[in-house]
């Protein structure tokens, strides 16, 4: 009698755990197929548009997707290079220090203009804002040729296709520049994506396919009018934007 009591009890834990293993099945599958929101992950960058060499200057994105924080990032890092040596920038990583705000810091070198461009990564989604900081009193090569020869530069000539597109689907960009009748290459080109009166900039970094021709893809959630500010920077002494309408469908 007491062996099959035994063997009762052995039977009922096995029951037990199963049971148990199975609602924790359950839940891992509900957990799987709660689904990903589809809104896209946004990032307001701040930071001080001017500062003095040698002093310590703080970084900070906010990361936010439908409006919340977001605290799960897989990586965030500041760019930071003086206008004109890219190639020579240095990646700086960030730290989540509240609800959906990275953080961290840098130190200027030299009196000159500098991008901070912050890679943001999250939830399957990349998306790059940049800003300028102008670092002490520098006089950059553009002021001092037009200082010089009164500035004969004549602006640049920018032509962005298409000017239509369709919600929801993905829409290749292109874009052309040219300066005083030459295409120009290796320059830093990204659109500026927004509506009016939205708080919402989305920014999309276009890659060179052949000398002063730019490509890149974007997806428009929602029909309406958009704003497509195109920027061009290359050195010190290229900075040129232009304005443009997009009519989405």
């Amino acid at each position: 009698m007491k062996k099959m009591m035994t063997r009762f009890g052995v039977v009922l834990g096995l029951i037990g755990l199963f049971v148990l293993g199975a609602c924790g099945t359950e839940k891992e599958a509900e957990s799987a197929a709660v689904p990903q929101s589809m809104e896209p992950v946004e990032a307001e960058l701040t930071v001080a548009a001017t500062a003095e060499k040698g002093e310590a200057v703080p970084l900070s994105v906010t990361v936010t997707q439908d409006g919340q924080p977001v605290d799960d990032a897989d990586e965030i890092k500041f760019e930071v290079w003086k206008n004109g040596a890219k190639e020579e920038s240095d990646m700086i990583k960030a730290s989540l220090t509240k609800d959906g705000v990275y953080e961290a810091e840098t130190t200027f070198a030299e009196e000159a203009v500098y991008t901070v461009q912050v890679h943001v990564t999250a939830r399957s989604m990349h998306t790059m804002p940049t800003t300028n900081v102008t670092v002490g009193h520098p006089e950059t090569a553009a002021e001092a040729e037009e200082d010089s020869d009164h500035h004969h530069h004549a602006g640049a000539d920018i032509t962005l296709e298409p000017k239509e597109a369709t919600a929801g689907e993905e829409q290749p960009f292109m874009v052309h520049v040219m300066i005083e009748e030459e295409m120009l290459a290796g320059a830093d080109v990204q659109l500026e994506i927004f509506q009016d009166g939205a708080e919402k900039h989305e920014w999309v970094k276009l890659e060179e396919a052949d000398a002063g021709m730019y490509k890149g893809m974007h997806t428009f959630a929602e029909s309406g009018a958009y704003n497509v500010q195109v920027h061009v920077t290359k050195g010190h002494d290229i900075h040129e934007h232009v304005m443009e309408t997009v009519d989405v469908k």
